[in-house]
């Protein structure tokens, strides 16, 4: 009988673990991800195809990805790209359906050489509004991404950057600097992370299972866990060897009780 409840127990364990790691993620719930497939996908600041300064963040990187805040309207999306929020056009990137490992640049640094201090605006213009300054030969600012901006030699171009700087005597500084003023940009890598382009088999429609949890991993995690409760539930159940040991001297006790002849003083006299 009690063979029969372990094998039980053994089967909802296993029953309830492999549910567990099919659960259905509905599309709330799901975070997903659309690659940048244009070398000129513009992260726009509203949603208005529109080049102005005042409209524009900086320039996506081919390849990189944002991540999905809401499907705004037939032309844009509102997106997230590390904690930039802003609009993109849909022609201009791909839906994925898994999660990227790398989805941002990261670690994408420069430096300043050339001027005494560069000075950072508000817009890829100068008669934009003043943030701060960076020092002659300051590194490790980080890099955004780029944008076409005020032409402000004819000879060195119009390209600036989006970019943060941490001053001690500033505070934290994001803006635009004039390109052309900057040196040592780190070598910007296509990302050629292999993603899911077709969905995970979808479940009435409405949900998907997560494709992290459809892997062969699981049932190695059912295992895992399954076999040590199974362990666990033998040494609950099974009676300790000091209750055998004490029940089986008590009924050796009982039948040498019975079985053991009357002595002499046990006998009955008549006198």
């Amino acid at each position: 009988m009690r063979a029969y409840l372990y094998i039980l127990t053994a089967f909802l364990c296993i029953f309830c673990l492999t549910d567990f790691c099919n659960v259905p993620v509905t599309k709330a719930e799901e975070i997903t991800y659309y690659r940048v497939m244009s070398e000129n996908t513009i992260l726009f600041h509203t949603p208005v195809e529109s080049s102005e300064a005042t409209n524009v963040y900086f320039t996506l990187p081919a390849t990189y990805f944002v991540q999905l805040i809401s499907e705004y309207d037939e032309l844009f999306l509102f997106v997230m790209y590390k904690d930039f929020s802003g609009y993109v056009l849909r022609d201009n990137v791909e839906r994925v359906y898994s999660v990227p490992t790398t989805p941002y640049l990261d670690n994408i640094t420069f430096g300043v050489q050339g001027v005494a201090n560069l000075v950072m605006r508000s817009e890829p213009n100068t008669s934009s509004e003043y943030i701060g300054t960076i020092p002659f030969n300051a590194t490790d600012i980080e890099y955004f991404g780029a944008v076409r901006g005020e032409l402000v030699n004819a000879d060195l171009g119009d390209e600036w950057y989006y970019c943060r700087y941490k001053s001690f005597e500033q505070g934290i500084l994001t803006g635009y600097v004039y390109a052309p003023l900057t040196t040592n940009l780190t070598e910007i890598l296509p990302n050629t992370e292999v993603v899911e382009t077709e969905p995970s088999e979808a479940v009435n429609g409405d949900t998907i299972i997560a494709p992290e949890l459809q892997s062969g991993s699981n049932w190695l995690l059912i295992l895992g866990l399954t076999i040590p409760a199974i362990i666990l539930l033998i040494l609950v159940f099974r009676p300790s060897k000091r209750k055998h040991k004490k029940v089986a001297t008590r009924q050796i006790a009982n039948l040498n009780k019975l079985s053991l002849p009357e002595s002499k003083d046990d006998k009955n006299f008549d006198f």
